[in-house]
């Protein structure tokens, strides 16, 4: 979340006629970093900041004696498709039960819509130019982390702060975790978790891990919830309630990785849904007038569709990116490689997909009814999220990988004893909220932080915000990056070429009038001032 000034909800910006050159990553800092920001902090983001901290300590002691104790849920690949986020189809009566009692943040941003970059960057408090890994290769975190040891996780530092730290399930991107981060060995599950899957020939043996290329897109086992890995880490949560140090307040960390494909979940919650042809995406042909790597999400895949014989474009034209985007569903087993996918397929898709929400809710429901009756883990904070959205068929995409609405809106909802319950449109960044478990923990924060605490946020949710919001993703193995500024209005995406610094495309959509981003104003001339507004502000704000 940042602050700008135009008290009208405007872009603000000086004049900046003809801007074709982007100063991202131009510096090299003092720890080797390939970027450093263009810092540009306005008069009203500092006082914002400056008043937040203030009122924080003027209130502190009204929040709680004791530090409280947190319970963070991450929920993979959820797009908002919730009940309590106004969607009229989906069962999610336990994360509505959450919502209900705490702020909903109708306006919540990831800063790079793919799981590893942004999960380093929520748990680091850094965004993801200063991290520098847009692939999930395990050498680039292993150097970002040995670059960047001064800036701890949100976990080291509340271990560091007196927390007892604990997680389970997917909190990093998997095979990514620090164990120094926790205090007692994380509970992630087995290696390739992920690709957890029944035997079809005997789905009541103990579920198996597929490989890769041979994982069947979805599966809907007439089994009980404990049977899958969701349901018996919920198990594994809920015994541990019980035996945390009484001596010390707790940060639990549960990550769920359903609704990540492969889409399986017990029949039970298949059965829940019939989607019909009103469930399926309203803009799945992308506009002629927006560029093929702002929709094209295949991009990373080559290397996959090679392994069984295929050859991908590189680049694709029109015709092609329409025809191979969403390789990463595709390479499951169940769905085309490339080329149409019928009616039929999606809405089973929609279905597996609906039907994994609905199992991860309910144990949801179960963790948050453990937490309620628990004798020892009292005056819980808990924080719901999402990595990123997913794109059901949007532009011809399945999957994340974009900097579009739909790829970059998240859930995020913060409950807690002393939270009243609210909704806010309020602009927010999953990177706010290293600082704002910090000042709810009343705990000073780390210098490394980018992000801003929503604390003034869960005061006072009605209250009227020029915040703004930034996301960025990498096209084609880092030859463009689409950096993504995201305003009350609108939604403005530069693509820069890496190496020249150019940008070579533009996109800017309308909101208020285009909620789909259906029509790319950039490339029309009567905008040409809100363009260059727009671009000046990212360049101007970015960070």
């Amino acid at each position: 979340m940042r602050n700008v000034d135009d008290s009208c909800g405007h872009p603000i910006g000086l004049a900046a006629a003809g801007i074709d050159r982007l100063p991202f990553a131009t510096l090299v800092d003092k720890n080797g970093s390939h970027w450093s920001s263009p810092v540009h902090t306005k008069a009203l983001s500092m006082i914002s900041r400056y008043f937040a901290i203030a009122m924080f300590y003027t209130m502190a002691t009204t929040w709680s004696a004791d530090r409280p104790n947190f319970l963070m849920i991450a929920v993979d690949d959820l797009r908002p498709m919730l009940g309590c986020y106004g969607h009229p189809n989906i069962r999610t009566p336990n994360i509505d039960r959450l919502a209900a009692r705490g702020v909903v943040f109708e306006r919540a941003y990831c800063q790079y819509a793919k799981c590893g970059t942004s999960r380093l960057s929520l748990m680091t408090g850094l965004r993801p130019d200063d991290i520098g890994v847009f692939s999930n290769n395990d050498k680039d975190v292993a150097t970002f982390r040995k670059r960047r040891s001064d800036a701890p996780s949100i976990a080291a530092w509340m271990k560091q702060s007196g927390y007892h730290t604990q997680s389970f399930g997917k909190i990093y991107h998997d095979g990514w975790d620090n164990a120094a981060d926790w205090s007692v060995p994380s509970s992630p599950g087995r290696p390739r978790e992920m690709w957890e899957v029944v035997d079809d020939a005997d789905p009541s043996q103990p579920t198996l891990i597929a490989e890769r290329l041979d994982c069947p897109v979805m599966q809907s086992p007439d089994v009980a919830d404990g049977h899958l890995f969701a349901g018996r880490m919920t198990d594994q949560v809920i015994a541990s309630l019980s035996s945390l140090p009484q001596n010390a307040p707790a940060f639990l960390a549960v990550g769920y990785r359903r609704p990540h494909l492969p889409f399986v979940a017990p029949k039970k919650y298949f059965d829940l849904y019939h989607p019909d042809e009103s469930w399926l995406a309203p803009s799945a042909i992308p506009g002629d007038d927006l560029p093929i790597m702002a929709w094209y999400n295949s991009d990373g895949y080559a290397g996959s569709a090679r392994k069984v014989g295929l050859t991908m474009p590189n680049p694709p034209n029109r015709q092609q990116a329409m025809a191979w985007n969403g390789y990463e569903m595709r390479s499951y087993v169940g769905v085309p490689n490339h080329g149409p996918i019928d009616v039929a397929t999606q809405l089973r898709l929609l279905q597996a997909y609906a039907a994994c929400v609905s199992y991860v809710d309910a144990q949801i429901g179960r963790l948050l009814n453990a937490v309620d009756q628990s004798p020892h883990f009292k005056d819980v904070t808990i924080i719901l999220w999402s990595d990123h959205g997913w794109q059901l068929g949007e532009k011809t995409a399945w999957g994340k990988m974009s900097n579009y609405e739909i790829a970059t809106r998240v859930p995020l909802i913060i409950s807690g004893p002393q939270i009243s319950p609210g909704r806010t449109k309020t602009i927010s960044e999953l990177v706010d909220l290293y600082p704002t478990i910090c000042q709810l923990a009343d705990v000073e924060p780390p210098s490394q932080l980018q992000g801003e605490s929503l604390q003034t946020v869960l005061l006072h949710p009605q209250q009227k915000s020029e915040a703004i919001a930034f996301s960025q993703y990498s096209r084609f193995d880092g030859t463009y990056m689409g950096r993504a500024l995201r305003t009350d209005r609108y939604r403005f995406v530069a693509w820069t070429n890496e190496q020249t610094r150019r940008v070579v495309e533009r996109e800017l959509y309308d909101h208020q009038n285009d909620p789909h981003e259906t029509e790319n104003m950039a490339v029309r001339a009567e905008h040409a001032e809100l363009v260059r507004r727009l671009e000046n502000q990212l360049i101007t704000s970015w960070r």
